[in-house]
């Protein structure tokens, strides 16, 4: 299974979790809204290893993530995702992806367990794509 299959799949799952919170929820408060959205929307199984993949691919799954937090609170469409996340103090998928590389990476440095340890001394650990990518999401470099 590649990435992409993985990122596809949990696309699908947001958009099957969207629907169901829509449907049966849109009625509740605005904070019990946002509970319900942590709970499901926050847990994208496995994204914190995913290093190879298609941009669009991935911009689905965006797209998705934001349409399910602008349709629960009744929003329009068009209406600035990054602003309904700020609003609502709910994270949007990069800060989710960024938190969960962030405490993955700090738990392999950290380990004292001599699996990690051999893997995380291994050079296709220091070198492999799931470790640039992770230096890549977390050390974001200002152009311009």
């Amino acid at each position: 299974m590649t990435d992409d299959d993985d990122i596809i799949k949990q696309t699908t799952k947001l958009l099957v979790v969207g629907n169901t919170l829509q449907r049966k929820f849109s009625y509740c408060s605005r904070e019990v809204k946002m509970e319900l959205f942590r709970s499901p929307c926050y847990s994208i199984y496995c994204h914190s290893l995913w290093s190879r993949f298609k941009v669009a691919t991935l911009n689905r799954l965006k797209v998705c993530h934001n349409d399910i937090l602008k349709r629960l609170l009744g929003l329009l469409r068009w209406y600035s995702s990054s602003l309904a996340f700020a609003r609502n103090g709910v994270n949007n998928l990069d800060v989710l992806h960024r938190l969960c590389v962030f405490s993955l990476s700090s738990r392999v440095v950290l380990s004292a367990k001599s699996i990690i340890t051999s893997v995380r001394q291994s050079s296709a650990y220091v070198c492999g794509p799931i470790q640039q990518r992770w230096l890549d999401l977390l050390f974001v470099q200002n152009v311009g």
